[in-house]
């Protein structure tokens, strides 16, 4: 274990994700805070809250803005509450709310540069991040591993060690050139809890596993508790879902919590070979550390 990378008490609320599911059991693991009459609303993107010692970190706002401030007040908080905002990397589905925020904001220098995803049949989608002139200037870039809180950080720029995890579909425009965009900005957020690394990722644009590697190579720490997040293996990445289960098997993951752009295929799949390590998961979801 690394200096700073001290166990913590922490919870982990998944406030945006496609989907919410109400009126089944939670778990030892999950707690259900979705309620009739206190439902959480839902939309195509993620946001977690991270909340630990009297630190309260988000990461991800959403596409919209509209679910993470609805969900934000069911817990009795505001925009004004959170401490820093953490971009997993700068697709609108997680940037949205960015707006809603007055606080710090913490993204690699790639994050709000114009991004596009092109579909094997040719199609062409914008995921820049929108309103940008609003928060600009409370933007700490940064590349490398960053200290949220005792024991809370990011991973920094994913090293690419799984060559097979990355997926030819996006686009970048640098100096007003479209190029490959390998989502360089892609990071994920790291907890070092008594039974060992958290790990949140936004999209897994870098692999999920690759993620993983990253999170056990800065902390020191080998023994992964739980994984949490989109993990990308929909549409052209069903390719790599036996392969990921593969790792995450032998990574000892256990506990893994699937969600946003992972995939039906891919969920399905996961609760089927990892029944025991498998938490459904979405909106509402609070998991204690």
């Amino acid at each position: 274990m690394r200096d700073g990378w001290e166990p913590v008490s922490a919870s982990i609320t998944i406030l945006v994700d496609n989907t919410v599911m109400e009126l089944i059991p939670g778990s030892k693991f999950v707690t259900r805070l979705s309620r009739p009459q206190s439902s959480f609303l839902s939309e195509h993107g993620f946001s977690a809250l991270v909340e630990s010692g009297n630190k309260k970190i988000l990461i991800d706002t959403g596409a919209t803005g509209v679910a993470v401030a609805y969900n934000l007040k069911l817990l009795g908080l505001k925009p004004e509450d959170i401490d820093t905002v953490v971009l997993s990397h700068g697709h609108n589905d997680h940037t949205g709310g960015l707006a809603l925020f007055p606080g710090e904001i913490i993204a690699h220098p790639d994050a709000f540069l114009n991004r596009y995803l092109v579909t094997p049949a040719g199609a062409s989608f914008d995921l820049t991040c929108p309103a940008q002139e609003k928060f600009k200037d409370r933007v700490r870039f940064e590349r490398g591993p960053v200290r949220l809180a005792p024991g809370v950080w990011t991973t920094g720029e994913v090293e690419r060690t799984h060559k097979w995890e990355e997926l030819n579909l996006f686009r970048i425009q640098r100096e007003g050139a479209l190029e490959y965009d390998s989502v360089r900005d892609d990071q994920g957020v790291a907890i070092s809890s008594a039974n060992g690394l958290a790990i949140i990722a936004g999209c897994s644009h870098a692999g999920i596993i690759n993620t993983i590697g990253q999170a056990v190579k800065i902390s020191g720490i080998n023994e992964v508790y739980c994984v949490i997040g989109g993990f990308h293996l929909i549409g052209p990445g069903e390719s790599k879902i036996e392969r990921t289960i593969a790792e995450l098997k032998r990574l000892n993951v256990k506990k893994v919590v699937p969600i946003h752009c992972t995939g039906f295929e891919a969920i399905k799949r996961l609760s089927i070979e990892m029944p025991s390590e498998f938490e459904y998961g979405t909106a509402g979801c609070k998991i204690d550390l």
